[in-house]
């Protein structure tokens, strides 16, 4: 695997890095995400090592030490591919402990060939580590089939399953063919430049196919996936009334953009309800710019201390379900900069008109003519 060019190598392995680092980071909240951010690194260092001490004029050293550290990836990917196929998922730790202490147990027996100089047990082990990752393979060409003749996935779905099928697949045959041809004499580690080529390029797929989660969690760290893009639009209006109504606001549990977005609404919701008797004759108001206004006065009257006009009611018009309910939020954000403006507006005048004005909240005006708008 040296036999390939330094500038290649280097921007694979760059790329896996960053990947895995950034997974590590952002991407391990289930037990498969962990096990495939434990096999990434561990691969990587394993690589690493073996370039480094390989360039060295090491290549014995150089793959003792990457079997070492290959065995641990393997188990990582065996645990993986079990749960992808179905296994027991109640006993997935467990079993994954037996994968890791077996992992090992055969580098701590590669590391005493490495002290013992005169027995060579590198080869062996790694040979071993083919099988697992031959039914790891196995397995998640089973899993990948399976998926793909199911009903209901995405075209995003069917590519991913896709591309994992052809790296299962490459992982399965490849493994079994190096196995044979090291039978025959040939080393792991002196396939030819097609075959490091081949291992390059799959390693390079399966990093790019594990890095979408990863892309996914930094477009909902910052906002840019649909859900954040919704929380972006509700966070003017939902900031202004957990200010008025703090107590409305729920605890932070750690979740995405989507968890996040449910929150906001309910807590917009519940703001609603509690400032409903400062604005009596909001219901009266089909249009969502009268009913932001009103609302607006609402957030002002409680802010001066003005003593509720009646017993909370309707946060707002009836609505269908939470999906109309968010259209409605959404269509009142975007009314809300202006509503909030034009009533900071009539209080100034108010104060200019009469300096001993009491700040109050004016009634809303009932009597224009409402413009019938749909929540949709």
């Amino acid at each position: 695997m040296n036999s390939l060019p330094v500038a290649p190598v280097v921007a694979v392995l760059g790329f896996v890095a960053a990947i895995t680092i950034g997974r590590w980071f952002l991407v391990a909240d289930t037990l498969s995400d962990q096990l495939i951010n434990r096999a990434l690194a561990w691969d990587l260092v394993g690589l690493l090592i073996f370039i480094c001490v390989g360039r060295l004029g090491r290549a014995d050293l150089a793959l003792d030490l990457f079997t070492i550290f290959g065995a641990l990836a393997v188990a990582n990917v065996f645990g993986f591919a079990r749960l992808l196929d179905g296994g027991d998922a109640r006993t997935a730790v467990r079993r994954q402990r037996t994968y890791d202490r077996t992992a090992l147990a055969s580098g701590c027996v590669v590391l005493v060939g490495i002290v013992v100089s005169h027995l060579d047990w590198g080869l062996t082990i790694w040979s071993l580590t083919t099988v697992p990752t031959a039914l790891s393979g196995m397995l998640m060409t089973r899993a990948c089939v399976r998926e793909l003749r199911a009903a209901g996935l995405t075209v995003q779905e069917r590519l991913t399953y896709g591309a994992l099928l052809i790296v299962a697949v490459y992982a399965a045959i490849s493994t079994v063919v190096s196995l044979v041809r090291m039978t025959n004499g040939t080393r792991p580690d002196e396939q030819g430049l097609i075959w490091s080529i081949g291992t390059y390029a799959t390693l390079f797929l399966l990093t790019a196919l594990i890095a979408i989660p990863l892309w996914n969690a930094l477009l909902a760290r910052a906002e840019l996936d649909r859900a954040g893009r919704r929380c972006r639009r509700l966070r003017p209006l939902w900031q202004a009334l957990t200010d008025a109504v703090p107590e409305v606001v729920l605890a932070r549990p750690s979740g995405g953009s989507a968890s996040r977005l449910y929150r906001m609404t309910v807590e917009i919701r519940d703001a609603l309800v509690r400032l409903r008797p400062y604005a009596p004759d909001a219901e009266a108001h089909t249009d969502i710019r009268e009913y932001a206004r009103c609302i607006a006065h609402a957030v002002q009257a409680k802010a001066a201390g003005e003593s509720p006009a009646m017993s909370s009611g309707r946060a707002t018009p009836a609505l269908r379900d939470r999906t109309d309910e968010l259209r409605y939020l959404l269509d009142m954000a975007a009314e809300w900069p202006k509503a909030h403006a034009l009533v900071r507006l009539d209080l100034r005048r108010a104060e200019a008109i009469s300096p001993h004005w009491r700040r109050r909240a004016p009634a809303c005006s009932a009597d224009r003519a409402p413009i019938a708008r749909s929540a949709g």
